[in-house]
Parts: C-alpha cells; sequence; structure tokens
C-alpha cells in the first residue's frame, strides 16, 4: 500500500481476497468519517476497484502483462517542458529546477535514464552558483536531454516494469579491481609526481566458484596520464583515485562481455566514491568518473547484464591483495604470477587505449566502448 497526497494505490495478489477486504473497509471508515469518496471511473482513471489496469498518477499500469504506459496528456505536459531546452531556449534557476523535478518524477519508471542525468546536474549546480543570468544548456546537457525526450516520447506504448533491486544472487560472476595512481612528492607546497612510466596501472581478476582466478585484465597507465595529465579543473589524472578506479572495475564487461552477457555481475572495489557513483549513476564534480560510470552503464544494459558494485575494503582478503599487488609491476611477485598462468588474459579495446593516451573528460568514450563491445561479440560468435 502506498501513499501520495490524497491518492492510496494498492497492490495485491491476484488470487487473494485482501483488495476486495481493503476496499470495502476502506469505503466504511469513509462513509463514517463522512469522507466522500470520487465516484468509480469507467477509464479505470484514478478512481477505480479490483482491477489489473488502472492509471495512478499519470502512469497506466497492466499488472498482468507488468507493463506500464504514460498518458497522452501527462507525456504532451512533460515534451512541452523539454522543448525549450532542446530548442536552446534559456534557463532560469527555477525552470531548471523545475525540467530537473519533472525528470526525477518520470525517471522513477525508467532506471536505464538515471544515467544520463549528470551534466543536467552539473548545469543545474552551476545555476545553484550563479542564478544570473539564464543560460542555455550545454551541449552535452543537451544531447542527454535528447535521450530523455525519446524515451518520453516511446513511453504512449507499453514498456516493461523495471525489477526491484536485489542482492547478487548464488550465481553472480564476482570480480576484484584494483588501480595503482601516481607517487607524488610535496616540494615547495607543490605535489610534484616522482614515478617512472610503465610501472603502474590497474588490474581486474576473475573469481571462479573454487576461489580460482580464471581471468586477470590489466592496463598499464600511460606516462603522459599517470604524470602530466589534467582535467578541465586542473586535477592531475594520476591522482584521480575514482576516475583509475573505474577503469580497472570496467575491464571485465568490455574485455570478455560474451563471457557477461545475460550473467548478474559483482564488481568488487576497496574505492567508495565508486560504490556510491554506480548508486547514483554518477560522481558530482567529476565529470571523468562518470563517463566510465556511464559507460559501464550502456554496456551493462547493452549485454543484459545486472550490476552491482560492491566495498571491499583494499588488501581485506587474498583476492585483494592479489589485485592491489597486480596493479604495480614492482609488487608483482613470481607466485603472483604463477597464480595467473592460466587465466584469461584478454587484449585491451582501441577505445579504452585512445583515451588512456589522452585523457579527458569526453562523453563519446561510452558509445565508442559499446562499439569496441559490440565488435569483440561479433567476432566471438563468428
Amino acid at each position: 500500500m502506498h501513499r501520495t497526497l490524497d491518492d492510496v494505490p494498492v497492490v495485491t495478489p491476484a488470487a487473494s481476497v485482501y483488495g476486495p477486504r481493503f476496499a470495502a473497509a476502506y469505503q466504511d471508515i469513509c462513509c463514517k468519517l463522512n469522507i466522500q469518496l470520487a465516484p468509480a471511473c469507467p477509464q479505470l482513471e484514478k478512481a477505480f476497484l479490483d482491477s489489473t489496469i488502472g492509471t495512478v498518477l499519470g502512469i497506466r499500469f497492466d499488472t498482468a502483462m507488468l507493463t506500464w504506459t504514460v498518458s497522452p496528456e501527462k507525456r504532451d505536459n512533460i515534451l512541452r517542458d523539454v522543448a525549450g531546452p532542446l530548442a536552446g531556449a534559456p534557463l532560469t534557476l527555477e525552470q531548471m529546477q523545475h525540467l530537473m523535478g519533472v525528470l526525477q518524477d518520470f525517471g522513477q519508471m525508467c532506471p536505464f535514464l538515471n544515467g544520463f542525468k549528470q551534466p543536467l546536474n552539473s548545469f543545474l549546480a552551476s545555476l545553484l552558483q550563479k542564478p544570473d543570468p539564464a543560460r542555455a544548456l550545454p551541449s552535452q546537457a543537451r544531447t542527454d536531454l535528447r535521450i530523455w525526450a525519446n524515451v518520453i516520447t516511446a513511453s504512449v506504448v507499453p514498456l516493461p516494469i523495471p525489477h526491484r533491486p536485489l542482492p547478487p544472487g548464488l550465481s553472480a560472476l564476482h570480480f576484484v579491481s584494483d588501480a595503482a595512481g601516481a607517487r607524488y612528492v610535496t616540494i615547495d607546497g607543490r605535489r610534484i609526481p616522482c614515478d617512472r612510466p610503465g610501472h603502474r596501472g590497474a588490474a581486474s581478476i576473475g573469481i571462479g566458484s573454487q576461489g580460482e582466478i580464471w581471468l586477470c585484465a590489466r592496463v598499464t597507465w600511460p606516462a603522459y596520464l599517470l604524470l602530466k595529465a589534467r582535467d578541465e579543473k586542473n586535477r592531475a589524472y594520476g591522482c584521480k583515485s575514482t576516475t583509475l578506479e573505474l577503469v580497472g572495475l570496467i575491464l571485465p564487461i568490455i574485455t570478455v562481455p560474451h563471457l557477461l552477457q545475460g550473467k548478474e555481475v559483482c564488481f568488487h572495489v576497496d574505492n567508495l566514491a565508486t560504490v556510491y557513483g554506480w548508486e547514483n549513476k554518477g560522481v558530482a564534480k567529476d565529470s571523468s568518473a562518470s563517463v566510465m560510470i556511464r559507460s559501464l552503464h550502456l554496456i551493462a544494459t547493452y549485454l543484459g547484464c545486472i550490476v552491482h558494485v560492491r566495498h571491499l575494503p583494499r588488501m581485506s582478503d587474498t583476492n585483494a591483495r592479489l589485485a592491489d599487488r597486480l596493479s604495480r609491476k614492482s609488487t608483482t611477485t613470481g607466485r603472483d604470477r604463477a597464480r595467473i598462468r592460466r587465466a584469461m588474459k584478454p587484449t585491451i579495446p582501441p577505445a579504452l587505449r585512445r583515451w588512456m593516451e589522452s585523457p579527458k573528460p569526453d562523453w563519446d568514450l561510452p558509445g565508442e566502448l559499446l562499439h569496441d563491445v559490440q565488435q569483440r561479440l561479433r567476432h566471438h560468435h563468428l
């Protein structure tokens, strides 16, 4: 049973008596308290009893087919709110807050769209800092809003009700990853990188049901990324731990997609910002990390994967220690190499290699990585 203002939608098993009993008791209480109820609607909108189809707050549900649609009136209202910003109309803070509220309401029915909010949220944050003057959406925010508009337009036909999130099942695939950032020294208040190129990177290992390592995907940071590259806020990529950890985390899904297709996958990482970033489908004030999260979100959706990201404290178990050692050439032991000798060691996709050579907040990267994944799947099925 849910309650939203004066709406009380109740969902019960089809064969149970709970629905009719609740309706009878609810009507009886309202009668005794002299509370007038709306008459039953023949179109099953708002006021109706004991039906597998009905409209609640502008969303029409079909509990037999487990689908939902948006009423034409609600859809048209949303599209009117979206049309101006898409056409480049300047937005005030209040107008942007209204737009994000509308999108948040619609997004409850389509969790996939949560992966396309970060640039919009960043623009809202910029308006909160400097409300005047009104400004048009940046290019990437407008591109993301166009995706929302396409889904909103499509929602007049039945779409599947999303599954309720659940913990990982017993058959889930498990991966442990770690990334090593640059080592710096502080001289006269400035942090100076002092690493040798080719010695640090990221690693992800696949853990079998008997604890064996069946996958070992590794990258080595190029010298430019580790020692010189800076993001749009002049922060060194060698120190952007969340971004680097996310590169290590996505390695399995971009290197062996055929093995993850249609599976439940659990990624274990020692970076809490990565865990929260996946839950929110973006990292506030970190566009590069948000790009990596969108890459995972987009590819997982394409592959039909259910993804879980869990926090595993650093060096807290055997696998976490192994992943940590594999992320540095200097700490990888002969025993480690022997343990991963029989594991798959896939190659890194071209799109990720290009990004590592010249890192930046590139919102085209998720699409490029998806293209690489599609190419790998084609070659695998030939």
